[in-house]
């Protein structure tokens, strides 16, 4: 299993791993291989077939107390692993790989915001054993996490 970049060719196969696992997520021009200036997009493959992807992007503000550094910021908008993935490292190499993407455009600091309802504390100790860290917010049950992109 590797990471990489997306491309456009991805589209099709990236909208059928949201309506499959996370219907949740709009596929918005995914099916066209299509997606927004600024948005950067990850997928993971095995043996030649997607088996997730992140989006993210590269000037997010986390305006909230606790942020380490002042924006620009990488933030992470959604990921989604096939569920026949989870558990294998497929989530972990996607979010490694986001924080690499952002560590070369020179940010120090990516954050997201874990995923609220049934299972939120399995989300957020899978965040944890990525290298995320709740940011201090004590107006928040589940704040924000982040995550230190420098090397």
């Amino acid at each position: 299993m590797f990471v990489r970049r997306a491309v456009a060719d991805d589209g099709p196969a990236i909208a059928g791993l949201l309506l499959r696992a996370a219907a949740r997520f709009e596929v918005k021009d995914y099916p066209r291989g299509w997606w927004p200036d600024g948005i950067e997009v990850l997928v993971a493959i095995s043996d030649g077939h997607l088996v997730g992807w992140v989006e993210g992007v590269l000037d997010g503000a986390y305006t909230g107390p606790g942020a380490p550094v002042p924006p620009p910021h990488g933030y992470v908008l959604g990921i989604v692993v096939d569920p026949l993935w989870r558990r294998l490292g497929a989530g972990r190499a996607l979010l490694d790989g986001f924080v690499a993407v952002a560590r070369a455009a020179g940010l120090s600091w990516v954050f997201l915001f874990p995923e609220e309802g049934e299972e939120v504390a399995g989300r957020v100790a899978f965040l944890r054993a990525a290298g995320f860290e709740a940011v201090d917010d004590p107006d928040e049950e589940w704040p924000a996490m982040g995550r230190w992109a420098r090397a």
